[in-house]
């Protein structure tokens, strides 16, 4: 909020931000957005103007506080006794993941990548679980020496590929198959989902693993993904404990059961998932396992992502142009794009974000505008539709909820460099956790075989470009600063 002295030398700002705060800023923004005197948007306190200057746009700003809030949230809610793990596919950033150590977290890995991306973070390796669909045996050789706490096999296939690996290997495997319990409630369905071997299989999975030397087999993962309610848990807990009680007669002992993650988080007039309504999920499977008669002590996880960090993101672009289409309608040009900046905007086209005239906080809506990315393909759009103020070349934009999957989903297209990262704190200090691209870096897969560029080449190149005009020319009349000062 405006200090009180604040307020009583712009009195009449303080309406106008209180106006400004209801039309733009949602409640779930409302712990780190604020709007200063000139209407400019602030996070912690710090004006974007500031942030768009000292890092270039476009650029990613997460929000520190609210990360950490989320993570405490998920915490509280399950108590300690059930286990939580970060889904590193949601932001990889070396950062974050720091966060999510600090808070007691673990790691769901989808690839070698990431855990390496964990062990970077310095998460020790029985901190992290390595779930996809299919591994080579480099993957399983990295993961099996690495120690990590357990590899999810995906289908009956990848479950023999483990045990004939970690024969070659002459090394137990902690393994854990994921499962589709083929259910369906309430809109929602896995009986067309991609992950986990189908109901019907699992036994003859748990045989293969049980049966397996090398395999050292410790529970059960469901995959999640969607879930709006706890309902759809309590149906899959009800078939993964009737499974874990058929072990139980089979002497097979299950250690760990996952229920995934796949929490939703806000994008726009979306309902997040509740995650206060996991408090009483623990409850509920223990009552489960009471009720099959399952004496076997059974470790709980949940692997929320998304719903960490989604909302903690906002992406700041400059407006370049203005284009007039039709009477009110306008097309705004930005320097962000959906390809390098918002791409989950093309992945899931019924995604709105949230875009808030972030310099003009207090200006009227009075223009319908669609805003356009700054690549040459007419698809990229960022929004089409929404009301805004006459905005200018210069004005700032700030695309909100992008804090999950922006980032590691975007891409080069156009050859263009993917943007930077800030972290912000609480306090306002911030923390580049990410630079923006160099051009030797996206071009080296290529220069690497081919041979093409001479030696000094690239680095001419990126000297060139990284050349600041301000600093050379002097007012922008063309002549140098040394010209300049030999004159007067």
């Amino acid at each position: 909020m405006t200090p009180s002295g604040e307020q009583s030398h712009f009195p009449h700002f303080s309406r106008r931000r209180r106006l400004a705060e209801q039309r733009y800023i949602r409640d779930r923004w409302r712990d780190f957005l604020s709007v200063d005197h000139r209407g400019m948007m602030t996070i912690e306190g710090v004006p974007v103007d500031r942030i768009a200057k000292r890092f270039g746009t476009p650029v990613y700003v997460m929000v520190e506080s609210e990360i950490r809030r989320r993570l405490r949230r998920y915490k509280r809610a399950v108590g300690d006794k059930v286990s939580l793990e970060y889904c590193v596919k949601a932001n990889s950033n070396l950062q974050i993941l720091r966060i999510a150590r600090e808070e007691g977290f673990d790691l769901d890995c989808s690839s070698v990548g990431e855990v390496i991306l964990g062990l970077l973070a310095d998460f020790k390796p029985r901190q992290l679980t390595y779930t996809n669909l299919n591994k080579s045996e480099q993957d399983l050789h990295f993961a099996v020496k690495m120690g990590v706490q357990s590899i999810t096999a995906d289908s009956i296939e990848d479950l023999q590929h483990i045990a004939a690996t970690a024969k070659k290997l002459r090394t137990q495997v902690r393994t854990v198959i994921r499962v589709n319990p083929m259910i369906e409630i309430r809109g929602y369905s896995t009986k067309g989902n991609k992950y986990g071997i189908p109901l019907k299989q699992v036994m003859e999975a748990v045989d293969i693993a049980a049966k397996s030397p090398f395999v050292d087999f410790r529970g059960f993962h469901f995959m999640g993904g969607y879930i709006h309610s706890t309902w759809t848990l309590r149906t899959a807990a009800r078939v993964l404990v009737k499974i874990i009680r058929a072990c139980q007669d089979r002497r097979v002992p299950i250690k760990t059961l996952s229920m995934g993650g796949g929490f939703p988080a806000a994008i726009g007039d979306e309902i997040a998932f509740p995650i206060e309504d996991l408090k009483s999920f623990p409850k509920y499977f223990q009552q489960l396992m009471d009720r099959e008669g399952v004496t076997m002590p059974v470790q709980l996880i949940f692997e929320p992502g998304k719903s960490v960090v989604l909302n903690a993101g906002i992406g700041l672009m400059y407006v370049v142009s203005n284009k007039e289409i039709h009477h009110r309608n306008r097309m705004i040009v930005a320097d962000g794009s959906t390809y390098n900046f918002i791409p989950d905007a093309l992945v899931q086209t019924d995604v709105r974000y949230d875009i808030l005239p972030a310099s003009k906080m207090f200006s009227p809506r009075v223009h319908k505008v669609t805003i356009g990315g700054n690549t040459c393909d007419a698809w990229d759009l960022i929004t089409k539709g929404i009301e805004m103020p006459k905005l200018e070349a210069g004005d700032i934009l700030a695309a909100m909820d992008v804090g999950a999957y922006a980032q590691v989903l975007a891409n080069n297209f156009n050859t263009i460099r993917r943007a930077p990262v800030v972290l912000i704190h609480e306090n306002g200090t911030l923390k580049q956790i990410r630079r923006r691209d160099r051009f030797s870096e996206m071009f080296a897969p290529e220069l690497d075989v081919l041979k093409m560029a001479g030696p000094n080449e690239m680095e001419y190149y990126n000297n060139l470009y990284r050349v600041n005009i301000d600093k050379i020319w002097k007012g922008g009349k063309g002549k140098k600063n040394g010209a300049a000062k030999k004159g007067k």
